[in-house]
């Protein structure tokens, strides 16, 4: 535990909340968002499931099945995965037995948010299409890259979002 000026620091860990737009909205009044189901982060279990693993990999394993997760909170809405990445306290994740499904209790204040991802506007008519075809493809919708967006561009990416904005401009 490292220790700082103003006294010992809790241990981080990074989680990927599955999330969608009302979510981001609540976390932009408010200043935080509660998980609406479980979190996912790099668990024991995907450690020793991927013995030698790069912890990029592994993290990147965690986002896609936050971003896989966030599709059940589609229903009726704009259909745009979310994923809030987030340092929280270590002590406050609790790992499932299996996968990268740990319980968070808690909150995520926008002060912990690493990173905002969301689908652009291509994806989600590509995810609503999926949706409405009553058999959707998994692959196809995971096909599609979440963007990223910095916790300081919340207002401006809820604002485009309102539009229906968002296209492929983002680099």
């Amino acid at each position: 535990m490292a220790n700082s000026p103003a006294g010992p620091r809790a241990a981080l860990t990074r989680v990927y909340l599955p999330a969608d737009v009302a979510m981001l909205a609540h976390l932009a009044e408010s200043g935080e968002v509660r998980p609406v189901a479980t979190v996912h982060a790099v668990t024991a279990w995907l450690v020793g499931a991927a013995p030698g693993a790069d912890v990029e990999d592994l993290e990147y394993t965690a986002f896609a099945d936050a971003a896989a997760a966030s599709v059940a909170l589609l229903a009726g809405q704009v259909p745009r995965r979310v994923v809030i990445s987030a340092d929280v306290p270590e002590a406050l994740v609790i790992d499932r037995a299996e996968g990268t499904e740990a319980d968070f209790d808690g909150a995520v204040a926008l002060k912990q948010v690493a990173a905002i991802h969301v689908d652009d506007a291509d994806a989600a008519a590509q995810i609503a299409a999926e949706l409405a075809s009553g058999a959707p493809d998994p692959a196809a919708i995971e096909a599609n890259v979440l963007d990223w967006y910095a916790p300081s561009e919340l207002q401006e990416l809820l604002a485009a979002l309102a539009l229906g904005g968002l296209g492929r401009s983002r680099p």
